[in-house]
């Protein structure tokens, strides 16, 4: 089951439209701890501004969180390159493509190899990355909730395929090749009705 697959189911695809949309609604508060059990909210910074507002140029913060809980939702991951200026501010969160993102490691340390918008490939580390990742048993990759549930999403398409046939009007055909001695006529018409 590939999460191309999958989203052509319509369970699956409002599952993960009302999640992502409802999400991405909720506005986003950044808070700083003062105190060992105090924190309070931070307005004049970059993350508020990119979670909130606008988090590349011309793309809506909302758009940027629903693409992200979308891919999150539907394939268990999803990435955005945030890369920082001179002085470690955040610049930018910029969603990229699950499929067109691929993890890298080289011992301890992890890398994302992927085309920003630009066009430029890059080999960003885990620092410069936004990574959602669900049911993380190495605490790194992730799994698709889909792959998770293959066999019951695989049978609940198979159905949904199969109606869209039905309903359409298609027919079956079949062949039936029955023996060709009987008893008498009537045996014969009887087995041909």
């Amino acid at each position: 089951m590939t999460p191309l697959a999958a989203q052509r189911h319509a369970t699956v695809f409002a599952c993960c439209n009302v999640i992502a949309g409802d999400l991405a609604k909720v506005p986003l508060r950044l808070y700083q701890r003062t105190g060992p059990s105090r924190a309070e909210p931070v307005a004049d910074h970059a993350a508020t501004y990119l979670l909130n507002t606008e988090s590349a140029p011309g793309v809506a913060a909302r758009v940027a969180r629903f693409a992200l809980v979308y891919a999150f939702a539907l394939r268990g991951r999803a990435y955005a390159y945030a890369p920082r200026d001179g002085a470690g501010e955040l610049t930018l969160l910029e969603v990229i493509r699950p499929d067109l993102c691929a993890e890298l490691r080289d011992g301890r340390a992890r890398f994302y190899a992927f085309e920003d918008g630009a066009g430029i490939q890059r080999r960003a580390p885990s620092r410069a990355m936004v990574h959602l990742r669900y049911m993380a048993e190495d605490g790194w990759t992730g799994r698709s909730p889909l792959q998770v549930a293959a066999e019951s999403v695989g049978l609940a398409l198979a159905g949904q395929e199969a109606a869209a046939r039905a309903a359409s009007g298609v027919q079956m055909r079949a062949v039936l090749k029955m023996e060709d001695v009987y008893e008498d006529d009537e045996a014969w018409h009887r087995n041909a009705r």
